[in-house]
């Protein structure tokens, strides 16, 4: 990456507000969604917190696609200011699997973060929903943290969550990755224990399965990522 801040008064490219969030995902994310409108070669200038964690994550997440990171200068506000073009997109052949094992917030909210991660980057995702962790995909469900104090608090943790972090909640994070491609699997017998019916499911497209299928998932990946895996009552 080679700074060059005469290119950004050249012109002046759409630009991405994306300083309310610390999570490199989301910025690309809106990256990719305004990028899919414009012609080759186009460009955009996205707006980030001065973090060197999130620049590095953009800048090798264009490096995996094919977007070109031209280069990124901090602005008068103390933001930083990234020029990014369209380029040629690169395919990605690697695979990721993520099993969700329950509906607790606390466990499942890296294993999203990682399967977004994924597949921004181009990867094919995997979402297996097993256990307690079909609740998630019942429209209008709201994770909460587990255990009796957890449930107390999960309203403060979902606030912080989403207006210090920037962090989707679990839904959102599912229809995201929905649009982002990612492919779900569900296990049967866990919809009929928690008495979930496949039309209640916010995910249009979805794939029933169950450990035999599991197994030959997790064997064609090249990234596996599980979140807790416990009995929870249904």
């Amino acid at each position: 990456m080679v700074d060059k801040p005469g290119a950004f008064m050249a012109s002046r490219p759409t630009v991405i507000e994306q300083r309310y969030t610390f999570k490199a995902y989301q910025a690309v994310y809106a990256v990719i969604q305004e990028l899919n409108r414009k012609d080759a070669e186009a460009v955009v200038e996205l707006l980030i917190r001065n973090d060197k964690g999130m620049l590095n994550d953009i800048a090798k997440w264009c490096s995996t696609t094919g977007y070109q990171l031209i280069c990124s200068e901090l602005g008068k506000e103390g933001e930083m200011r990234c020029l990014i073009q369209k380029g040629e997109q690169k395919i990605n052949h690697k695979v990721m699997t993520v099993v969700i094992s329950t509906a607790d917030l606390e466990y499942i909210a890296y294993p999203f973060d990682k399967a977004i991660g994924g597949a921004v980057s181009g990867m094919e995702v995997n979402l297996i929903f097993e256990g307690a962790g079909v609740r998630l995909l019942k429209r209008g469900y709201r994770a909460s943290l587990s255990g009796f104090w957890g449930r107390m608090f999960t309203t403060v943790v979902e606030k912080v969550m989403k207006d210090k972090i920037g962090w989707p909640l679990p839904q959102e994070a599912i229809l995201l990755l929905e649009d982002l491609g990612a492919k779900f699997y569900v296990c049967g017998p866990s919809l009929v224990g928690y008495g979930i019916t496949e039309e209640e499911l916010v995910v249009k497209n979805h794939a029933l399965g169950g450990v035999i299928t599991w197994v030959d998932l997790l064997a064609s990946s090249n990234v596996s990522v599980f979140s807790k895996s416990a009995f929870e009552k249904p």
